[in-house]
């Protein structure tokens, strides 16, 4: 045989060779692909109704009680003994419980009248189980609680105070009694000119906040 026609078939039968081979190879490996298309299985399983989540509200609000005309009525020329309430309605408007009440007062103003414990005004609360009377000194028909004894508004004004409302669940209305001191005292006014640290002439617009925190967390099946 020629040894060039000896070296063109051993060259072609390589090539064949490695032909065949990368065949084999694609064919086996498609195979393999196709073996493991077909083993993935997959089920689903779906809710044909329901599934809903809905959350809850917090709201605290407050509407002027009665006659008095709650917080929007202004207290004029209070003098020293003299003792002035306000009627409120405090109602937990949302579908959550409340807990941990508190209350706590702000002032854009600084003199005697909020900041001296002593002398300046003093801050309590009642509630009763049915709307007050508003003649006098206010009187409960129904049971009636303390929801904050008697604290100066300088303690208020620094810091909130925890306080006892009849109900802090939702929908529940708490029917308060703001009551505002101005303690019993003596001046002495010479010529016309007031003495330092006087509680006469003074004027302090009184911010109240009414806050309760949400319930404590649940965990339920139901």
């Amino acid at each position: 045989m020629n040894p060039m026609t000896s070296a063109l078939s051993k060259s072609a039968g390589s090539v064949a060779l490695k032909v065949t081979i990368v065949v084999a190879a694609a064919v086996g490996g498609a195979g393999m692909v196709a073996s493991n298309v077909f083993a993935a299985l997959t089920a689903t399983a779906t809710n044909t109704s329901g599934g809903s989540v809905t959350t809850g509200t917090l709201k605290l609000e407050y509407a002027a009680a009665g006659s008095s005309g709650g917080f929007a009525t202004a207290i004029t020329a209070m003098g020293p003994g003299d003792t002035v309430n306000r009627y409120i309605d405090l109602t937990n408007t949302g579908t959550l419980d409340g807990e941990t009440p508190t209350v706590q007062i702000a002032s854009s103003d600084s003199n005697t009248l909020v900041n001296d414990g002593t002398k300046g005004l003093q801050l309590s609360i009642r509630a009763c189980s049915v709307a007050w009377t508003q003649t006098g000194a206010g009187t409960c028909s129904g049971t009636e609680t303390v929801v904050l004894a008697s604290t100066p508004a300088a303690t208020l004004k620094n810091a909130a105070a925890n306080i006892t409302l009849p109900s802090v669940l939702a929908s529940g209305v708490n029917r308060l009694k703001l009551t505002i001191s101005l303690p019993a005292g003596s001046e002495n006014t010479v010529n016309g000119v007031l003495p330092v640290g006087t509680v006469q002439g003074l004027t302090a617009a009184l911010q109240w906040s009414f806050v309760i925190q949400e319930r404590t967390a649940t965990n339920t099946s139901s």
